[in-house]
């Protein structure tokens, strides 16, 4: 039984993008993920990011 037949639905809010101090990303759904020390979670959001604060996001990640 997946998350979202259970009714869990996960949220994304990060407070590492600059301002505002924290951003509200929605809804999400677990994809997948890999590795153990850091593990590497990817979401699939349920809406798209802006696209200033996607671009933010690219660079922080790379």
């Amino acid at each position: 039984m997946t998350d979202l037949e259970r009714g869990v639905y996960e949220h994304l809010a990060d407070r590492d993008l600059g301002a505002p101090p924290y951003l509200y990303a929605g809804t999400m759904t677990y994809d997948s993920h890999t590795g153990e020390r850091p593990m590497r979670i990817l979401w699939q959001l349920h809406h798209a990011l802006p696209a200033d604060v996607y671009a933010t996001a690219r660079a922080i990640a790379a």
